[in-house]
């Protein structure tokens, strides 16, 4: 038997570097083929090649005023859908989500969890696979993709370069087995720590997630350039 993953998609930001006038976030924003979340939750209902997983369920973290949109686009799924409200932060809207799985869907232990960025509508089924094949061999698993810059760490003033060789880009989707991810954001909601992504918060926990080749494609929408970029391609 495959094992269920439970898709949460974060599309709670405020997106206020590619903000419109009217105020639209960056992830509702309209594309040629739907507003921008919308095609990254799309990209996820492709046939999973392996076999060794299936969609269980899809858990939106909005703002209450886009909160019909995201309802409307999760009512087309043939899997159980619901919608969290966002937190402050990008930790604290994925445990919003999580409690909501967990009251409403009720994972197994063993069952997967993929977090995946709204703002990211390029990220390819073949991904998600390989990282959802990755979980079930390690425990969690994070795409990257090689550094182009030179990077420096900077203190009192002073540059220290880092081996670039050694370093990598994190994206998502990012994918973990479900009780190591529970239990790691729950410890971060009751010491009120927050994390840039998950992989940084289940590794500081002690569970480190493999790495697997991301996507060059499969690029974050942050600025007006971005989506400018992003519309044009989804035209």
């Amino acid at each position: 038997m495959s094992t269920p993953l439970h898709l949460i998609l974060l599309a709670g930001g405020k997106g206020e570097r590619a903000a419109s006038d009217d105020g639209v976030p960056k992830q509702f924003r309209a594309t040629g083929q739907g507003a921008l979340f919308a095609v990254s939750l799309r990209t996820f209902l492709k046939a999973e090649p392996s076999g060794r997983w299936h969609l269980a369920s899809v858990t939106g973290a909005a703002p209450a005023n886009w909160r019909a949109e995201v309802v409307a686009e999760l009512a087309t799924l043939s899997v159980p859908c619901h919608v969290a409200a966002p937190g402050i932060s990008r930790t604290a809207s994925t445990w919003s989500a999580t409690e909501l799985v967990t009251a409403e869907v009720r994972p197994s232990p063993g069952d997967l969890v993929a977090v995946h960025d709204a703002a990211r509508p390029f990220a390819t089924a073949k991904l998600l696979d390989a990282l959802a094949v990755a979980a079930l061999d390690f425990g969690g698993a994070i795409p990257g993709v090689p550094v182009p810059d030179t990077i420096v760490q900077v203190a009192a003033g002073t540059a220290t370069y880092l081996q670039r060789e050694a370093l990598l880009a994190v994206q998502t989707p990012q994918v973990f087995g479900w009780e190591n991810f529970e239990s790691a954001h729950r410890w971060a909601h009751e010491a009120q720590q927050e994390y840039t992504d998950d992989g940084g918060l289940l590794a500081a926990r002690g569970h480190l997630p493999a790495v697997v080749p991301g996507e060059a494609g499969n690029w974050k929408v942050t600025s007006n350039a971005d989506l400018e970029r992003a519309e044009g391609l989804l035209g």
